[in-house]
């Protein structure tokens, strides 16, 4: 199970979203600026339908982040890509966003050690 976090270029955090959701369901994730977006950023850099997280057809417990054919396009390791393959740790640049997916798992362990005064 995968979260996904949006962060600002400065490194803030904006909204986190939980996947388990759409990971059972096999359920596109569509990003973008139009109000018909799952996850919409509100910015000119961003196209209206600029990227979609889906399920591989042939095996659906893996995930792409897909460009879908925006202007800007998607970033990962200051390269522009057309797709990658979704896994903890994965950090995409959309626009003036980061969207980085983390384990679950790894999260709630971090805020317990957080809790605890550990970390």
């Amino acid at each position: 199970m995968l979260t996904l976090t949006i962060f600002n270029l400065g490194g803030q955090a904006l909204k986190t979203y939980d996947l388990a959701r759409v990971e059972s369901a096999h359920q596109r994730v569509l990003i973008g600026r139009a109000d018909d977006c799952d996850i919409r950023i509100a910015h000119g850099a961003v196209s209206r339908h600029h990227c979609a997280i889906e399920p591989l057809e042939d095996d659906p417990d893996e995930w792409v982040i897909r460009d879908l054919g925006s202007t800007h396009g998607l970033t990962v390791d200051g390269e522009r890509v057309r797709e990658a393959a979704v896994h903890a740790g994965l950090e995409v640049r959309v626009g003036p966003a980061v969207l980085k997916f983390e384990s679950a798992a790894a999260k709630i362990a971090e805020a317990i050690r957080s809790e605890l005064g550990e970390g």
